[in-house]
């Protein structure tokens, strides 16, 4: 490599730092945009600027390289998914809203007799496309190629696990324990296809509990128990209730319930399916709005009120009637005091 290109290149890079720095900033409100607008769940997102050494490194091993913007990938982005079908549907997300330059698939799924080291993911080199170079605040970054790698969760550790072992291709590893590593990476795709088989299985179910006379029959699980809440008759004249006479607005906070583990309360306590929790809320309505008037009363005016607290209250009065402690401290007393029964039975006024 000639070294007057070299430090040539290396100059440009300085050169360009404010313009690298802006393209990060603006790739990442996109990206991060595309993701949250289509309702994308992913592990991660990250983006880089190629340090100088790296980039030395790079100019020396291709002797290629004349002009900084021939290299691609002094920008570069990973998206980590959690699941495999994502990556074509974040591909075409990206697709529509830049330019590709080079596609190329590299999951292991499309090579069938080696396995392809550190680079099991879609890789993508990518550049604005013309409606966003018209515009001026992104006019500067015509000719800059970028990196975007999107991989699942289940991929990004096989290739940080690849390189934790050192080998830089498969021909440099001794033939038994490359079968080792074949079978594992066959493992981790199938892994990684169930996941995905899994999660159309929920959607599935949940279709599937749309109506309340369904969702009575179901087991008890969280997606049952979200179900009911916005479907039963009683949870809704419960939270009407409860608005009107403490007079306080709803802010929905379902977390609480994975949180708490209400579900595994309900389960411990012999309830297992929705029916057997809507008859015991029914039985019970007049000590849930009793046990309200005890959790609410230090509240000022217009203040929020979280519904998905009546199932916590539902687990505590179950607590009462059976005369149970509560060994696992679910619940802890710091945020929920448990009062009396009687207190329950009669009020709080």
């Amino acid at each position: 490599m000639d070294k007057r290109i070299e430090n040539h290149i290396i100059q440009q890079y300085y050169d360009n730092q404010s313009l690298y720095r802006s393209l990060k900033h603006d790739i990442t409100d996109i990206i991060e945009n595309i993701i949250t607008k289509n309702n994308i769940k992913i592990s991660n997102f990250a983006i880089r600027i190629k340090t100088e050494d790296a980039l030395r490194r790079k100019i020396c091993l291709k002797h290629k390289y004349k002009d900084v913007n021939d290299i691609t990938d002094i920008v570069a982005c990973r998206i980590i998914t959690l699941f495999e079908s994502d990556i074509d549907v974040i591909y075409k997300l990206i697709k529509q809203n830049f330019d590709i330059v080079e596609y190329n698939d590299k999951r292991k799924k499309n090579y069938d007799d080696r396995i392809d080291f550190g680079y099991n993911s879609l890789h993508l080199l990518v550049k604005y496309n013309e409606a966003r170079l018209n515009m001026i605040e992104y006019s500067d970054y015509r000719h800059i190629v970028f990196e975007i790698q999107i991989r699942t969760i289940l991929q990004h550790s096989w290739a940080e696990v690849e390189h934790g072992l050192g080998y830089k291709s498969q021909y440099e590893i001794p033939k038994d324990i490359r079968r080792r590593l074949t079978r594992l990476s066959a493992t981790l795709e199938i892994l990684d296809e169930e996941f995905v088989n899994i999660r159309d299985d929920i959607e599935e179910y949940n279709r599937g509990i749309d109506h309340i006379e369904k969702v009575l029959k179901t087991d008890l699980n969280y997606n049952s128990l979200m179900t009911y809440y916005h479907d039963s008759p009683i949870m809704s004249e419960l939270t009407q209730i409860i608005c009107e006479q403490f007079n306080v607005s709803i802010k929905e906070e379902p977390y609480i319930i994975s949180e708490l583990r209400v579900v595994k309360r309900f389960h411990n306590l012999g309830y297992m399916y929705v029916h057997e929790l809507d008859e015991f809320i029914i039985e019970n309505r007049d000590n849930i709005v009793n046990f309200a008037q005890s959790k609410l009363r230090f509240l000022e005016k217009n203040k929020y009120f979280n519904p998905y607290d009546i199932f916590v209250w539902v687990s505590l009065i179950m607590l009462l009637n059976q005369g149970v402690d509560d060994p696992e401290n679910i619940i802890s007393n710091e945020m929920f005091s448990i009062p009396s029964k009687n207190e329950v039975d009669k009020g709080i006024n």
